[in-house]
């Protein structure tokens, strides 16, 4: 395969000087023209991968995507000659905490309850507000570096009382950090202000007061959208889970927001975790805006439930196989037809925000399980951590696959050192890795190229998240260090 050339390069690179672009009167003429690609568009449309062009608007908007050569009439600003190489979606996160960037390797012999005492209590506690600016920076840039353009964000939890000073603000730092990342990002904030409060007055207040507050940031086509981290699951006792579930319900339905909430993910809770699952029939939260993290130790009752009532979850391998939590039934999950993307999860608990190794991960857990090669293809995985995780996160409008109309999200793969290609899709999710990502677009903005993030010093922002955590935690030795 033909390298892209320097003066190509030169060409593409210069959109990574121009803002993220917004609506305007000259939008809908040609920007950015692809060519020469071969291009995995993951929709209905064109299933089998085909050499052929896309042509991007002002505003990162694809205008048309089709096997072939562009027209004659065809004139970008912009032209980028793949030379052959793979054009493919980014990928995209149903389920991520990317402020854990910062706490990699803590609790390597730990199941979730031992891990999260560990992170949570032991380690990220120590932390102030401030710091997870810092720590939410660095875990999105290491998403949009290696090829995950969109994520759903876990934000930690305010547990300092009432800020002070916009500093000690723990939502608006990790808000903020979002949006200057370049990552395309669903913000999941906690349903209450802080630990003491769970009142549904206090809730409202709090909701109302970020969603207000987010609404007079600068316009950004990278915010998707603000959803609950749901804590149901979490609740120590029956009771409270009831009553956490009619709180969460009266703010989704109050406020037109959705719902994710970790649950049925550890083999430590299953009787205890299952006994509350009526709570989100009961309380009205289920439905297509209910989102189940990892939902694992399911059975026939639940799914059936599941399915029925249009409800989604995020599967995530990496993190499920570290903390021996086990394999969602996926095939299964499918048939029932339940809405399932994937998710690289929290860097403390996948300790790598990768999607070629998540798929490969979830792939063989699932043809292990099942003792069975064709229990899943290559196509399969790749779509649900694209087109999947968009349904998930009710983005498909927007994301998960390259279609006119859609915004210009994609990576450019070097197939050079992939060998003959007897299956794309194989080859594809199988063999490449890290290495062949050659450049990663979002709206048809450069972000990163050939490693090299561009929309941020990515050392500088390790550098401050390492030394942030080395004074929170006495004796600890950072990993610059």
């Amino acid at each position: 395969m033909k390298p892209i050339g320097k003066r190509t390069l030169l060409a593409a690179t210069m959109l990574c000087l121009l803002p993220f672009a917004h609506a305007g009167a000259a939008d809908s003429q040609p920007s950015f023209l692809v060519k020469n690609a071969y291009i995995f568009s993951m929709s209905d449309k064109y299933k089998k991968p085909f050499t052929g062009y896309m042509l991007i608007d002002a505003n990162g908007t694809i205008m048309s995507v089709a096997p072939g050569t562009p027209g004659a009439g065809i004139h970008a600003t912009t032209t980028l000659d793949a030379h052959g190489h793979w054009i493919m979606p980014g990928f995209i996160s149903a389920h991520s905490h990317l402020w854990q960037a910062a706490y990699r390797g803590l609790a390597q012999d730990k199941t979730l309850p031992g891990w999260i005492d560990a992170l949570y209590d032991k380690a990220a506690s120590r932390a102030q507000a401030e710091d997870f600016y810092w720590f939410t920076l660095d875990g999105a840039l290491d998403h949009l570096q290696h090829g995950v353009t969109a994520a759903y964000n876990f934000n930690y939890g305010n547990h300092w009382g009432q800020p002070k000073t916009e500093r000690d603000n723990v939502d608006h730092q990790q808000f903020r950090a979002e949006m200057d990342s370049g990552l395309r990002f669903v913000h999941g904030i906690n349903p209450t202000a802080d630990a003491a409060d769970h009142s549904l007055d206090g809730a409202r207040q709090h909701l109302r007061g970020f969603i207000d507050w987010s609404r007079a940031q600068p316009a950004s086509t990278t915010f998707l959208s603000v959803m609950l981290n749901g804590t149901v699951a979490f609740q120590d006792s029956p009771a409270h889970a009831q009553s956490e579930a009619m709180l969460e319900a009266a703010l989704m339905k109050e406020f037109g927001v959705s719902n994710q909430t970790h649950y049925l993910e550890p083999p430590d809770t299953i009787a205890s975790e299952q006994a509350v699952f009526p709570y989100f029939a009961q309380s009205g939260m289920m439905g297509p805006n209910l989102i189940f993290g990892h939902f694992i130790h399911t059975t026939p009752e639940i799914l059936s439930q599941t399915g029925h009532a249009g409800a989604a979850m995020s599967w995530n391998p990496l993190s499920n196989g570290r903390l021996a939590s086990g394999t969602a039934d996926i095939p299964t999950y499918l048939k029932d037809g339940i809405r399932v993307g994937m998710g690289e999860d929290g860097e403390a608990s996948a300790d790598l925000a990768d999607p070629f190794e998540n798929m490969r991960t979830g792939l063989y857990a699932i043809r292990d399980k099942y003792q069975s090669a064709s229990i899943m293809s290559p196509y399969d995985v790749l779509r649900l951590h694209t087109v999947g995780s968009a349904s998930v996160l009710q983005v498909s409008d927007r994301l998960g696959s390259l279609e006119v109309g859609k915004l210009a999200d994609f990576l450019v793969i070097d197939p050079t050192h992939l060998a003959h290609v007897f299956d794309p899709y194989a080859t594809l999710v199988l063999a490449a890795s890290e290495r062949d990502l050659e450049q990663v677009y979002v709206g048809g903005r450069l972000v990163v190229d050939h490693g090299r993030v561009l929309t941020q010093d990515i050392s500088a922002v390790e550098a401050q998240a390492d030394l942030r955590v080395a004074a929170s935690l006495p004796h600890h030795a950072g990993r610059h260090k």
